[in-house]
């Protein structure tokens, strides 16, 4: 699995970074375009520099002289090589997804579902209005709080912390273990105990594990709440098509997602499970990002590409 990933991890680069070199050296790429792609290009270098830096945390001496000694990497560079992935692969979805869009904008006219008969007074007259706009500010808290859910997640692997209270909704017969569980003070490392706080959310498997059940719940009704706004009959008609569906999409992937973690927790975190639930975290982050870029105004190049279209059919009817 190792070998594999770093197999993957390499193609990957190879597979970006060589047609990313061909099309800029043949100005075949705007510039705005080519500078966040050449961002993406760092950003896989810098991701391959943490995943050994992660790697690393688990290569102690002390593994090869403890007999059944597992080794393990730090939660912490855990977090941020999963942190990095998903930012990574945020950038390159959306980066594709509104290419593809004002594509469709520019040559067809369609814009997020409607048909443009001009040159953007559609989308200007949807993004103009006031429901939509803080619709579109809901949506952009909502994807955050997804990718930090996500985070939590592999602070959970990390510390093996699904192994624990291995039941839904209730951790031990109650909502929340005790008080003196959460915060315990054995995590505490500094004598006046002041960093008991911050070290029991990141290091004490309980706690993790309690974290990562608030946010889940929170993004799911947080999901739910953005679904239900949409069948409100002023936003509904106000919004375009495409953002309907993605909304739609997101609360039924927020469902799966959640019977995903539950079935991972019951079944004491079986590999397969656990990988299903994770690629179920990328599917909703998926389709946020859809639901975003569904309300992102068209590019320059787009509205340029459109407006020579439109002057162009101006003078053949004149």
């Amino acid at each position: 699995m190792e070998w594999g990933h770093r197999v993957l991890g390499r193609l990957i680069g190879l597979g970006f970074v060589v047609p990313l070199v061909y099309f800029a050296s043949r100005r075949m790429l705007p510039r705005s375009l080519a500078r966040n792609l050449s961002l993406y290009a760092l950003l896989i270098g810098f991701q391959g520099a943490l995943g050994w830096y992660m790697v690393k945390s688990g290569l102690e001496d002390s593994l090869l002289e403890t007999p059944g000694a597992v080794p393990r990497v730090s939660q912490y560079r855990l977090a941020a090589h999963l942190g990095t992935a998903f930012v990574l692969y945020a950038g390159m979805f959306s980066t594709g997804i509104s290419i593809l869009t004002d594509w469709r904008w520019a040559k067809k006219g369609v814009w997020s579902g409607l048909k443009d008969t001009g040159s953007g007074a559609v989308w200007k007259s949807v993004l103009e209005n006031p429901a939509v706009r803080r619709f579109a500010r809901y949506s952009k808290v909502l994807t955050g709080l997804v990718f930090l859910t996500a985070l939590s997640g592999a602070f959970v692997a990390g510390l093996d912390a699904g192994l624990l209270y291995n039941e839904f909704p209730l951790m031990g017969g109650r909502l929340a273990p005790p008080s003196d569980e959460l915060f315990s003070p054995l995590y505490a490392k500094k004598p006046d105990g002041s960093d008991i706080w911050w070290r029991n959310i990141f290091e004490n498997p309980t706690t993790v594990q309690f974290d990562h059940r608030c946010l889940a719940i929170t993004t799911y009704f947080s999901t739910a709440a953005l679904y239900a706004a949409t069948l409100r009959p002023t936003l509904r008609a106000a919004l375009p098509p495409l953002a309907r569906r993605m909304a739609l999409s997101a609360f039924a992937m927020a469902n799966l997602q959640v019977l995903l973690g539950i079935s991972t927790l019951i079944y004491l975190v079986p590999i397969s499970l656990a990988a299903m639930h994770q690629a179920g975290s990328v599917m909703l982050l998926t389709t946020m990002m859809h639901l975003l870029v569904s309300l992102r105004r068209p590019g320059a190049a787009a509205k340029i590409w459109r407006q020579t279209q439109m002057n162009a059919r101006k003078a053949r009817s004149s």
